[in-house]
């Protein structure tokens, strides 16, 4: 039998890998973090370039798109570009100009009107019913500004836990500012030289792999390209139909807060499956401050207005873009946030329905050899 030394080479390789793996993990384990630490920017740079790109092809086919002039062809990239960048930055600036200090505020406000609406809830005729004298009586007399600084104290000790002192909390906001910073650059060439790059990517693509695995590496990335790009449409334009829906009924019914809650729930959307609803409830909150009555109303209305958009409006803004069931939808976001919290719930669900039509692509071809009848 012929000894092929290539292939003994690399089972010896990746044996001796493997080794050092095992043996030596919390070395590998930090080298592993601190490479991902170092391409943070880069991976930033991507996914800001491929949520901008939406908006750039968008404007390039909108700007001046029979001129055949020299300077509306040079700047037809550049102009797109900056538009659409600073289109997607100043919708989160303005989403979060528009929450946090309302958002910051009625907190404030619910704290300190925790002790009357206490005293309210126990005097209750319907309240007293159910609870008993002496449960509603500790209620009465609990201390509710202690608990609201101890409340407090808790969230900043835990901040301070995470950043010790000053100089470190400085630290990590330069760090974080120089991190968006590189990732901006990295977003900018990457949209200037995406069809450089993904020329160059196809190249060594194709003299890597044999061209049956390239032309399969291309449908991949070209299904998984369909459903991230119909996904953040769908969900961008839904998200903004949910919100103007919530603020028009809010002003209908004379609810407080309705430009800031309606905004808040129509952003939270982005998060699927239970992102309006957490939205809703801190938006109950809100309204509690006020008025009880008005936030059980609020509550009544959201979920109707939840159910109409679900069953009628959802399903014709996503049409089959993505094609997965509702149950694998609920799996995605359900291992995506247990993995990778706030982030892995908005990417779980694109990612399981690239996977599920590959997936289903493969089981009819294997079908059709088979000879069964799908």
């Amino acid at each position: 039998m012929k000894i092929e030394w290539k292939q003994c080479f690399k089972v010896g390789v990746s044996v001796f890998i493997l080794f050092l793996c095992i043996n030596y993990w919390s070395v590998v384990g930090n080298t592993i973090g601190v490479f991902f630490s170092g391409i943070t920017p880069i991976l930033i740079g991507c996914s800001f370039a491929y949520i901008v790109n939406i908006f750039m092809c968008s404007f390039e086919k909108r700007y001046f798109p029979n001129s055949k002039k020299a300077i509306v062809i040079k700047s037809r990239r550049p102009v797109c570009m900056t538009g659409a960048i600073l289109m997607v930055l100043g919708v989160i600036v303005l989403l979060i100009y528009m929450i946090i200090p309302e958002l910051v505020n009625c907190i404030e406000t619910f704290l300190n009107a925790l002790p009357d609406l206490a005293t309210y809830v126990s005097k209750n005729e319907y309240v007293q019913m159910v609870v008993s004298p002496k449960s509603l009586e500790k209620l009465r007399t609990m201390k509710w500004d202690t608990y609201a600084e101890k409340i407090g104290g808790f969230l900043f000790s835990g901040v301070g836990g995470a950043v010790n002192t000053v100089a470190e909390v400085a630290s990590s906001v330069i760090s974080i500012v120089v991190t968006v910073a590189l990732g901006l650059i990295f977003t900018f060439y990457f949209l200037m030289g995406k069809e450089r790059m993904a020329s160059q990517f196809k190249r060594i693509t194709y003299v890597v792999f044999k061209e049956k695995m390239y032309n399969k590496i291309m449908h991949w990335l070209n299904v998984f390209d369909q459903c991230f790009h119909g996904y953040i449409v769908g969900k961008l334009i839904d998200a903004v139909v949910l919100g103007v829906m919530c603020i028009v009924i809010m002003l209908i019914c004379h609810l407080p807060y309705a430009v800031m809650i309606g905004t808040l729930v129509g952003f939270t959307a982005l998060i699927p499956v239970v992102g309006a609803y957490v939205g809703a409830i801190i938006g109950a909150l809100m309204i509690l401050t006020q008025s009880p009555m008005k936030a059980l109303l609020f509550v009544v209305l959201i979920v109707v207005v939840q159910m109409i958009e679900g069953n009628v409006i959802y399903p014709k803004i996503m049409g089959n873009s993505l094609g997965l069931p509702g149950i694998w939808v609920l799996a995605a976001v359900t291992l995506g946030g247990s993995l990778f919290g706030i982030i892995g719930m908005l990417i779980g669900v694109p990612i399981f329905a690239g996977f599920y039509k590959l997936i289903a692509e493969s089981i009819e071809k294997r079908e059709k050899k088979m000879g069964v009848k799908s």
